[in-house]
């Protein structure tokens, strides 16, 4: 058979540092900047042309998952004395979770070099041997199928429908179909969101015929009611785009309203209150409408929205999570993008207005939280407002400290509230609240539970006691069977403190049994439960959880943890994202805001880590403490804040309380024996069996956004259900 059918061997590659990059004396790697690159070489051949397949490992420990193959290609008048004049061909490479590449790549004729960007931004990885190995059209077709069909018997029809991988693509469109199947797989590339508008916030002719039909089955047409906000910066450009995108709005049950008319109506009657400028996609009140029809208890909707750039074109987006009373003190993060209903504004004895006189969006849902259950708050996850960016701190989503301190005395919080800015790393104002601790603190029993390893275990405890400004804890050390003399001894000692009690657990390791018995010996209201490798960065760590704890219907708190360098490790759970649950925002610098400025905000969340969680003794009880049967080692403090949530409780995640884990997030899986490794299965398909419908969709992500891992990288096959289809 011909060789150009078949494949050639594999071509070993050497990596070197091209730029940003240096390798350390222990053989990891340093991205130093945000394009870092490397240089793929043959050491004794030139770069072949054609269809190759790149090999190799590429294991990322922070940063951005996406990576790509840059082919720089001689220019037409390149000087071999004046360096080449190149352009670049990139292509998109896909890694799975333990790092693999294994790409099919086309590289043209003259390609010069071979770079690798490996991510984007500053952070570790490691690199295993990488080949290339020039492949024949036979090969190459052999390694396409097999990865479609891979993928195309992996994924649910649903899901392979969104994504565009239909029968006939892997037929007749087998490039297209490798593409698709290369996002689907867990590290791929990242989308851009010009190309997720193009696919999947596009509407066609027939889309808008279908909304068109839908609107006459519709029995009940709510009426919206614009109320158009302008301030001293509002340029007549920006009122005409608002206008024009009410005309071309395919719902036809609308009208402007007079800033000075009364916001008053029945629960047919809807308000929503746009700056001008913002601009309504054209299928926005219809989508708000069928949301309303949907679910005649809504009393307020709200929508996703994104950003325009100076010429128009959406570049930002802005996917939200849904109703979360805690982040919204801590900024508006609804906007404007919101519609409330008519009977709920007439019901607050006085509209919260700005310093113009306009109602002010902040306080209007502030205030519409404090009157409605959070049933009668819908969310449409669709980006049906399109803002311009020069609004943002203007008019639209601006955060009002004022409005919150307000609103915690209407329901009678005692608490300060502190605006909170950020310097150069984002732009806009947030707020802190503080809440107040009574003037007769319950006592904290903090619970480590540890094994040896004294010198992680002395640095917890002296941070603990030495840095811990909350006066009223006792600590209660869990020796798990420690054999090191120096341990013992330290134990030993450590048992005489005032503040100290060290407990024995001597049955093999369980960590749900070991933090509940811990918590039956406990003496205090309140449990903390935290890990040997923690050290304690902020003296009011424990007061900030307590008085957040403290307040009606909570029932568990998370702080923030750092990497031993400051980068972060946890900013709390995402459930679902990573195929059961996944750290938010890990790897990212320790003062980095994150996506929408989340990794710098309080807020509701679906759980945290119980490297450091604190929660009320009388609940842990209640619900049988953490599943020692079916959760041993992982996922039990994912489980129990599932559990806390089906009691009607909040889990809250607070930046405010710092501590480091020490955590080495560079450990392999070498040292891990098959038994552990099959322990480990049996957990998470325990996760996902008993929260199937919660790991479908987490309510503090968005299912726009990636499920692969909680990056706010978009979802390659979004899981919205489009009311027209």
């Amino acid at each position: 058979m011909s060789p150009a059918l078949l494949a050639s061997p594999p071509l070993p590659v050497h990596v070197l540092p091209a730029r940003q990059t240096v390798c350390t004396p222990g053989g990891c790697w340093c991205a130093l900047g945000k394009r870092p690159l490397l240089e793929l070489r043959l050491p004794n051949a030139p770069l072949p042309s054609g269809w190759v397949l790149l090999k190799g490992r590429l294991l990322r420990k922070s940063g951005s998952w996406a990576a790509y193959l840059h082919a720089e290609l001689a220019g037409p008048e390149a000087r071999p004395e004046a360096g080449f004049e190149t352009t670049r061909c990139t292509v998109e490479l896909s890694v799975t979770r333990k790092g693999t590449i294994n790409e099919a790549v086309w590289l043209p004729p003259g390609v010069q070099r071979l770079l690798l960007e490996p991510m984007q931004g500053a952070g570790e990885f490691e690199l295993g041997s990488f080949t290339l190995q020039p492949v024949g059209h036979l090969s190459r077709v052999q390694h396409m199928y097999l990865r479609v069909l891979d993928m195309y018997t992996r994924h649910p029809r649903p899901r392979r429908k969104r994504a565009g991988l239909h029968s006939r693509t892997v037929v007749f469109q087998l490039k297209d179909a490798y593409r698709i199947a290369g996002q689907l797989r867990t590290y791929s590339p990242a989308m851009s969101y010009s190309r997720w508008i193009k696919i999947y916030d596009t509407l066609s002719k027939k889309d808008q015929a279908a909304i068109r039909r839908d609107i006459r089955r519709m029995r009940r047409l709510p009426r919206f009611k614009i109320m158009l906000q302008e301030s001293a910066a509002t340029q007549d450009a920006w009122r005409t785009a608002t206008r024009e995108s009410l005309v071309r709005q395919l719902y036809p049950n609308h009208e402007f309203s007079s800033p000075a008319a009364p916001l008053r109506g029945d629960a047919d009657t809807w308000f929503v209150f746009l700056p001008a400028g913002a601009v309504l996609a054209p299928h926005a009140l219809y989508w708000l409408a069928r949301a309303i029809a949907d679910n005649r208890r809504l009393r307020l909707v709200y929508a996703d929205h994104d950003l325009l750039d100076e010429d128009g074109r959406r570049f930002e987006y802005v996917f939200k999570p849904d109703w979360s009373p805690e982040l919204l003190r801590s900024t508006n993060y609804i906007g404007h993008a919101a519609a409330l209903r008519g009977d709920l504004l007439a019901g607050m004895q006085a509209v919260p207005t700005d310093a113009a006189g306009q109602p002010d969006m902040h306080g209007l849902l502030l205030r519409a939280g404090e009157l409605v259950p959070r049933y009668a708050v819908g969310h449409v996850h669709a980006p049906l407002f399109h803002v311009p960016e020069a609004q943002l701190q203007q008019d639209w989503g601006r955060t009002e400290p004022a409005q919150v301190a307000a609103h915690l005395e209407r329901l009678g919080v005692a608490a300060t509230v502190e605006p909170v800015a950020h310097g150069s790393r984002t732009p806009r104002v947030h707020c802190r609240v503080r809440y107040a601790l009574p003037a007769d603190p319950p006592l904290v029993s903090i619970i480590v539970p540890t094994k040896d390893c004294l010198p992680v275990l002395r640095t917890c405890v002296q941070s603990v006691l030495e840095k811990t400004s909350y006066p009223r804890l006792e600590l209660c050390i869990v020796d798990n069977n420690s054999e090191e003399p120096e341990t013992l001894h330290y134990l030993e000692a450590m048992a005489q403190h005032p503040k100290v009690r060290v407990l024995r657990w001597q049955e093999p390791f369980n960590f749900s049994a070991i933090n509940n018995d811990a918590a039956r010996q406990s003496a205090g209201t309140v449990l903390c439960l935290l890990n040997n490798d923690t050290e304690v960065i902020s003296p009011d760590w424990l007061d900030e959880m307590l008085s957040r704890l403290m307040q009606p219907g909570v029932g568990v708190v998370g702080a923030k943890l750092y990497y031993t360098d400051g980068r972060i490790q946890h900013a709390g759970d995402a459930v679902g994202p990573g195929g059961c649950a996944d750290h938010f925002h890990s790897g990212l610098e320790g003062d980095a805001p994150g996506y929408c400025d989340r990794a710098i905000l309080a807020q509701e969340l679906s759980a945290v880590t119980a490297a450091c969680l604190l929660t009320w003794k009388r609940i842990f009880e209640r619900l049988g403490g953490f599943d020692a049967v079916n959760l041993p080692v992982a996922f039990n403090d994912v489980d129990y804040c599932l559990r806390v949530r089906d009691l009607g409780l909040q889990v809250q995640w607070t930046p405010y309380a710092e501590l480091f884990h020490h955590e080495s997030y560079s450990r392999g899986t070498d040292n891990i024996t098959p038994e552990r490794k099959a322990q480990s299965m049996r957990e998470v398909e325990y996760m996902r069996k008993r929260w199937k419908q919660v790991l479908r969709h987490d309510p503090f992500y968005n299912p726009n956004l990636n499920y692969a891992r909680p990056d706010f990288t978009l979802n390659i096959a979004p899981m919205v259900k489009k009311p027209w289809l």
